[in-house]
């Protein structure tokens, strides 16, 4: 493991925070100076201010709100922004949304957790709201399709006003509820995620991370 991913696990900071602490000599690994990009074992010992680091690892759990124009990736996309020009590159993230999309998202360090969370054994609805270009005929429209030998499921469509709906979704595969809409010949003017199991998009402000407990 990497020593700065490895403090910002133990020191409850970001990666780049861990380098700076590393550059102002605050950080040993056996005794010695820790230099950054080193790697580190499990037998090593690692200190901060001369104070030995448990090697029990501090889990951080977080509600993230996503704005749009921003894509789910460690790694730069051409000129689009990722959502770690956002938050810290510890943090994983659960359910990703596309680009032109926005709303909620998990993001811890425990992977596990985000592995719970997202996989659709868990049974964890979520929920979306629906901006369209024109009112949906809610009996025609077909929630269950096919789109290049892939079957496409929402599981629930409920109105919410003439342009707005709400949608639940059991799964989560790559831009489904667009492509379901799509195959409906109805235009999305807005995605926006607004739950994930009993986690809450709330009155939260875009772009805001927010520290949660993993119940």
């Amino acid at each position: 493991m990497r020593i700065n991913k490895y403090l910002a696990l133990h020191l409850n900071t970001s990666r780049r925070n861990a380098d700076e602490l590393i550059k102002a000599k605050k950080i040993t690994v056996n005794n010695k100076l820790a230099v950054i990009g080193q790697d580190i074992m499990t037998t090593d010992v690692i200190t901060y201010q001369n104070k030995i680091l448990s090697s029990k690892i501090v889990y951080k759990y977080f509600k993230f709100y996503k704005p749009i124009g921003y894509v789910c990736s460690t790694k730069a996309q051409g000129k689009s922004k990722t959502i770690y020009d956002i938050v810290d590159n510890s943090l994983k993230y659960s359910g990703r949304l596309d680009k032109d999309s926005e709303g909620l998202m998990l993001l811890s360090n425990d992977g596990d957790w985000l592995n719970s969370i997202n996989h659709p054994s868990k049974g964890y609805e979520k929920e979306y709201i629906v901006t369209v270009s024109q009112p949906i005929v809610l009996n025609s429209f077909k929630r269950v399709v096919t789109d290049k030998n892939e079957k496409l499921v929402i599981n629930k469509l409920s109105k919410v006003n003439k342009f707005e709906y709400k949608v639940t979704l059991n799964t989560g595969k790559n831009r489904e509820i667009r492509r379901v809409f799509t195959k409906n010949k109805v235009e999305i003017k807005n995605l926006k995620r607004i739950s994930i199991g009993n986690f809450s998009i709330e009155d939260m402000k875009i772009g805001q991370l927010s520290q949660i407990n993993s119940n």
